[in-house]
């Protein structure tokens, strides 16, 4: 079996004993003995049955290849960079790493390449302070490269607004590397802000999933795979599945490799309906 692939058929949850808890091997949630408050117990299992039988379960495919990094360098880091790679990764079924690493008396970029060259992730976006020579975002394509300065993006009555900032940024700083331009959708944060003010009015602090999808032009390119979730038939279809382990996945198999890889083909003879 492949290393990445792991099943998520909780098949056994269908025969469970009837004092132990209903794990839906389709949601893999836990189910009351009352129902999930829509539908009751017995329609739950009903329904997990029908799922089984007609896609043999769900092979879960880990996301592959390099991840995005994301470096608060600032004396005193925050759980911005946290919140980001949480969101990044619902938006986007990859991982985003987090690192809190002290600059020291590098340059930004010198500081941001050292870790590249170490760790090679896909991208790498860090948020640094003490340098005034820096605009608040700073964007090196080439170099994969995204740099928030933390020190351009503070002042205001309110004490949340900097970080706020910050976070805007870091996404802004994202998307850039990751090959957007600017967003022609007013409800995403890829907009073009030339004053604070300007990006604080955003009432949208991230990249919106229909934009960040355009970024996978550069996941491919670096061999990033997203996590999937793909029915058991349908490997059997494309021809990678495992061996079947339950009764469920050895009637599909059984099925779609009753079905001939090469069809007879008719051709249609004109001659023969005259």
């Amino acid at each position: 079996m492949n290393k990445f692939v792991a099943f998520s058929i909780l098949a056994v949850a269908m025969f469970a004993r009837a004092d132990e808890a209903y794990v839906s091997p389709i949601t893999g949630k836990a189910i009351p003995p009352e129902g999930d408050g829509k539908y009751s117990l017995e329609q739950i299992k009903a329904r997990d049955e029908r799922v089984l039988r007609k896609t043999g379960g769900f092979i879960d495919l880990m996301a592959e290849g390099p991840q995005t990094l994301l470096v608060d360098a600032r004396e005193k880091p925050t759980l911005t960079m946290d919140e980001v790679a949480r969101v990044y990764k619902l938006a986007t079924h990859l991982d985003a790493q987090v690192a809190k690493e002290a600059k020291g008396d590098a340059a930004p970029l010198a500081f941001a390449k050292n870790i590249m060259d170490s760790r090679n992730p896909l991208m790498l976006v860090a948020i640094i302070e003490s340098c005034e020579e820096l605009p608040a975002i700073s964007i090196y394509p080439e170099e994969r490269i995204g740099i928030v300065n933390a020190d351009k993006l503070k002042g205001g009555k309110d004490p949340s607004a900097p970080e706020m900032r910050v976070s805007k940024e870091v996404w802004r700083a994202i998307g850039f590397v990751g090959g957007l331009g600017f967003s022609p959708e007013a409800n995403d944060i890829m907009q073009p802000f030339y004053t604070i003010q300007e990006l604080d009015a955003s009432r949208y602090p991230f990249i919106q999933p229909m934009n960040m999808a355009r970024m996978q032009k550069m996941w491919k390119r670096f061999g990033v795979k997203k996590e999937r979730r793909i029915p058991y038939r349908v490997a059997c279809q494309e021809g990678w599945a495992a061996q079947p382990t339950n009764e469920y996945q050895k009637a599909v198999w059984e099925q779609v490799h009753s079905i001939p890889d090469k069809p007879l083909k008719i051709e249609y003879d004109p001659k023969v309906d005259k």
